[in-house]
């Protein structure tokens, strides 16, 4: 019995390495949109694994939209359209705005509203005490029904009554200016991460997939921050744009 478990478990973990490496090559630009990838018979050679594991590794890639086969032809990756997030100095574009400019419809999916403590993290980027009760809204957003990024909105309670009505129907910087808040600067940090098996059902990919954190923390005119979000984005989907103005002495 122990025996027929490890056979079974190799076919497995070899398909899994298999299409590990070719999303590797996919994601890093080896292969880039269009690209044919090598045939069958080169794959079982270079991977040394059974042409089973190899459709299999590949059946994996079409079903989380990487690759397309054509009849006779072969295998070839899928061209993706590329959202351009443009962090211009006035903030009007939404990730909204940037996704419909990328030609796919946008559409926001409320998933939780809750109370909770701030940790450590969270209170600096707020500048509360850790321990702190804030409220947390959770978000999916979908371009053409596509999950592509998910965002986490922190805020104090003070603040709550004028968001309400905006978190589930807009995007932070429109929300914020329909709620009355004027920003007068925001702080953003950029961070990468795998994605987890917590949210990958809600990407619809597997864990480990390559994703983007992006932390932002918008401040009124007296540099307080007026509320501090995390957005977890895929990083096959997205590319930011910010211009830097330089000042000379």
């Amino acid at each position: 019995m122990k025996k027929q478990a490890m056979r079974r478990s190799r076919p497995a973990t070899l398909y899994q390495e298999i299409a590990n490496s070719l999303r590797a090559r996919i994601m890093d630009g080896t292969y880039r949109s269009n690209d044919k990838l090598p045939s069958l018979a080169e794959l079982v050679a270079e991977f040394g694994a059974s042409a089973i594991s190899v459709r299999r590794a590949l059946r994996d890639l079409a079903y989380e939209d990487l690759i397309y086969g054509e009849q006779g032809r072969g295998v070839f990756v899928k061209p993706k359209g590329v959202i351009h997030r443009v962090f211009a100095t006035d903030a009007q574009r939404s990730m909204g705005d940037e996704i419909q400019r990328a030609g796919f419809r946008p559409t926001i999916r409320e998933l939780k509203f809750e109370r909770i403590v701030a940790d450590d993290e969270i209170a600096a980027r707020l500048k509360i005490a850790a321990g702190h009760k804030i409220h947390c809204h959770q978000k999916l957003v979908q371009a053409n029904d596509e999950p592509v990024s998910l965002h986490f909105l922190y805020f104090p309670s003070e603040v709550a009554p004028r968001l309400k009505p905006y978190l589930a129907r807009f995007f932070v910087f429109p929300m914020l200016k329909r709620a009355g808040f004027r920003v007068h600067r925001t702080h953003f940090e950029f961070a990468a991460m795998a994605l987890n098996n917590d949210y990958a059902a809600l990407f619809q990919k597997p864990a480990g997939f390559p994703m983007g954190v992006l932390h932002f923390t918008p401040m009124n005119g007296r540099g307080s921050p007026i509320v501090s979000g995390t957005t977890i984005f895929r990083s096959d989907r997205f590319i930011f744009d910010l211009d830097v103005v330089h000042r000379n002495a």
